[in-house]
């Protein structure tokens, strides 16, 4: 594992002495960003609020680098805050016209997205970059098929820092997982929850937000840059932090925009697609992190490390997840075995690589096969 890439304690220095060509990227001072008179406009939606760290950091200054890339061809209007549709109604929005990219979780949908649940297998990654280019790579031959019979392309997949569990009772244990409702995604996270002994409750953001707050749930599962974008740290007194997963988080891509790119247009959305997957993966889940962790630590939030011998534990118990998964999936005509082998290749493989050179590979050597370029 290379200690250059972000991990889940790191300092807002040490994650920003990691990103410097993510941070380069999204600089466009002093670059040409008129855009043309006939230029095509990529809509951009998705539940976020629009002061979002992911919003201000990434998106907003990756649409300046769009404009730069294609020399104003392509312009970005972005909606926030689910001002365009429902955080869950991305495929409808796509399939319409409404939007042009947004939300598509599989987390939201394991029946829709059962081969994606094998990205949120415990404890398979070292970090969200890592999970980034993993998934990526392996999404046209694993992935496609699930998102394009439902007639969308792709258009990003990024996966999030590990998922802390956020509580207003101290959680250190599997004693105290022991019957508590735990807000977390639908999919292979609700069924590590279950395994664990807790009461998982398949939830969106902003629903975790409101269960949480009305005290439906006694925790939430959920990414630091996300709680703190949220506001949920507001209601926890506890951080508990196990590496125990990490969710994929796929924004969807219209045909609508698609087709109306000429050939050379598409190779270079493409490159600023695979560009946008890890500046969101180190600059929201690594450096907005950091930032959040501060803020959880002024708040007063206690935080937790569990114990090795306790992950062990947790560990033991989840020993049968993978295998009823790789069944589960065989049963349904999935690869899984392949599959569950490709990935643990292509993390072994991307774990060498710092944040810098992983973000540097996705500019320089994109993939090219996401997306149909002809």
């Amino acid at each position: 594992m290379n200690p250059n890439q972000i991990f889940a304690n790191d300092s807002v220095e040490e994650v920003i002495s990691k990103t410097g060509i993510a941070r380069a990227w999204l600089n466009t001072d002093g670059e040409d960003l008129s855009i043309k008179l006939d230029a095509i406009t990529l809509k951009i939606s998705a539940h976020i609020p629009g002061d979002s760290p992911a919003v201000k950091d990434v998106f907003e200054p990756a649409f300046k680098r769009l404009i730069a890339m294609t020399k104003g061809a392509v312009k970005v209007e972005g909606y926030w805050g689910g001002s365009l549709h429902k955080e869950r109604d991305g495929i409808e929005a796509l399939i319409s016209g409404k939007t042009d990219m947004c939300p598509v979780y599989s987390a939201w949908d394991a029946s829709a997205f059962p081969a994606a649940q094998s990205l949120s297998l415990p404890f398979i990654f070292p970090s969200a970059e890592v999970a980034t280019a993993v998934s990526e790579e392996l999404y046209h031959d694993y992935f496609k098929h699930d998102f394009e019979k439902c007639q969308i392309l792709m258009g990003r997949l990024v996966a999030t820092s590990e998922y802390n569990l956020f509580s207003r009772q101290p959680i250190s244990c599997l004693a105290d997982l022991q019957g508590k409702k735990i807000a977390c995604s639908d999919g292979m996270e609700f069924d590590i929850y279950t395994t664990l002994g807790a009461i998982p409750r398949g939830c969106s953001t902003p629903e975790a937000k409101k269960r949480f707050a009305n005290q439906e749930v006694e925790a939430v599962s959920i990414s630091d840059s996300a709680a703190h974008t949220a506001g949920i740290y507001k209601d926890a007194q506890y951080r508990t932090s196990a590496n125990l997963v990490r969710v994929n988080l796929e924004y969807g891509l219209s045909h609508h925009f698609w087709n109306k790119l000429s050939p050379e247009l598409k190779l270079i959305v493409n490159q600023w697609l695979r560009g946008l997957a890890q500046a969101g993966a180190q600059l929201f889940y690594g450096l907005a992190g950091a930032r959040a962790r501060l803020a959880f630590k002024e708040s007063g939030m206690t935080f937790i490390d569990i114990s090795g011998d306790e992950i062990n534990q947790w560990k033991n118990k989840l020993a049968g997840v993978e295998a009823s998964f790789c069944q589960r999936m065989e049963s349904l005509s999935y690869p899984a075995t392949a599959m569950i082998k490709a990935i643990d290749d292509s993390s072994k493989k991307y774990s060498k690589l710092s944040a810098d050179e992983l973000m540097n590979q996705s500019l320089e050597n994109p993939f090219t096969n996401i997306t149909p370029l002809n």
